[in-house]
């Protein structure tokens, strides 16, 4: 996911109990809250400062503070200094714990993210979002675990509220096979390169392969994983008519920067049939469906075997792959015709 410090959004923190404090202080608080919702940062981040003075370092308006200090980068390093001082000062505080463990991950530490949810403890007394904000969090190391079930589980009844939010809950969907799910989140998902790459999966998905390329177009320096080579490989090979150098160029260098993903494996070796290198595609698919490949990667080495002059093995993968998806009608029909064939496994 992005490292944004939009991640923290969903994480602002209200005024809550704040036992024999200033009630000055905690309207200054609220002040700033109501403030931020207007946009006025300057003035809202000028209120939780002076609410922090009074309060000392309470978590929640320290938070809020750290938080708006974050998203102008010349105050970052102010940010984490007082992010810092606070997790070393009270790591089992709800709200600085799931705070501090989405702010791990946006510096890519899935570990200290970890360590510092695992640390927080929600009190009888605490502020009624407490208890959302930690599962927010705990999704979102999940996710960054590649736990997807695990995170699904957690996520799935969860109203998404902010953009960010949405985004999470969109990839998450996306990656638990709740295609339609992730189709609805994402319209009001976080703009940027993961919205853009999830809109693209989706697209391909649904073999809308110009927007595909649309999406896929807004992608560019550090965000073209090898993820994003992939998919415009097989953008080019479906396009009318299909750009096969493009596919090849791509898929290569995909393959040569991730070989062990599925993914980049099967466009790899797709590009290759096209190509008429069977040999080539039926040993890359040959690898793959031996690590529990999908449907379609069956269907691909059948072709292989197929053009190799290999009947009975492709037959075995045609069965597969229909087996897999008995409503994909290319995997059944090849099936069908090599039964009638008198062609057997």
């Amino acid at each position: 996911m992005s490292k944004s410090i939009g991640k923290f959004a969903a994480l602002a923190v209200l005024a809550g109990s704040v036992g024999c404090t200033s009630s000055r202080a905690t309207e200054g608080w609220r002040d700033g809250w109501v403030l931020e919702q207007k946009g006025e940062t300057t003035l809202a981040l000028r209120k939780y400062t002076e609410a922090t003075s009074r309060l000392g370092k309470y978590p929640g308006a320290l938070l809020n503070r750290i938080r708006l200090l974050a998203a102008v980068p010349e105050r970052r390093a102010d940010a984490q200094e007082l992010l810092d001082k606070l997790v070393k000062s009270d790591p089992a505080d709800a709200r600085v714990a799931a705070f501090s463990a989405l702010w791990a991950l946006s510096q890519g530490e899935v570990g200290l993210a970890r360590s510092r949810l695992n640390a927080g403890v929600i009190k009888s007394d605490d502020v009624e979002d407490t208890a959302a904000a930690m599962r927010q969090a705990e999704v979102a190391v999940l996710m960054a675990e590649k736990q997807w079930q695990a995170a699904w589980a957690k996520a799935k009844d969860l109203a998404p509220t902010t953009p960010m939010d949405h985004l999470r809950m969109a990839t998450l969907a996306w990656n638990v096979g709740e295609v339609a799910r992730a189709q609805a989140l994402v319209a009001a998902a976080l703009e940027g390169k993961e919205k853009a790459l999830l809109q693209a999966l989706l697209a391909a998905h649904a073999g809308d392969w110009q927007q595909t390329q649309q999406r896929l177009a807004l992608l560019e320096g550090d965000a073209v994983t090898p993820l994003v080579q992939a998919l415009r490989a097989q953008a080019a090979l479906h396009a009318n008519p299909p750009d096969l150098a493009a596919a090849l160029r791509d898929a290569s260098e995909a393959a040569r920067r991730d070989p062990a993903d599925p993914l980049v494996t099967e466009t790899w070796a797709e590009a290759q049939l096209v190509a008429k290198q069977p040999q080539l595609a039926r040993d890359l698919l040959a690898s793959l469906t031996v690590r529990g490949a999908g449907w379609s990667a069956w269907y691909n080495l059948g072709l292989a075997q197929l053009r190799l002059g290999d009947l009975p093995a492709a037959a075995q993968a045609f069965t597969v792959a229909a087996q897999r998806c008995p409503t994909c009608a290319s995997a059944v029909k090849n099936r069908d015709v090599l039964a009638k064939l008198g062609v057997t496994l």
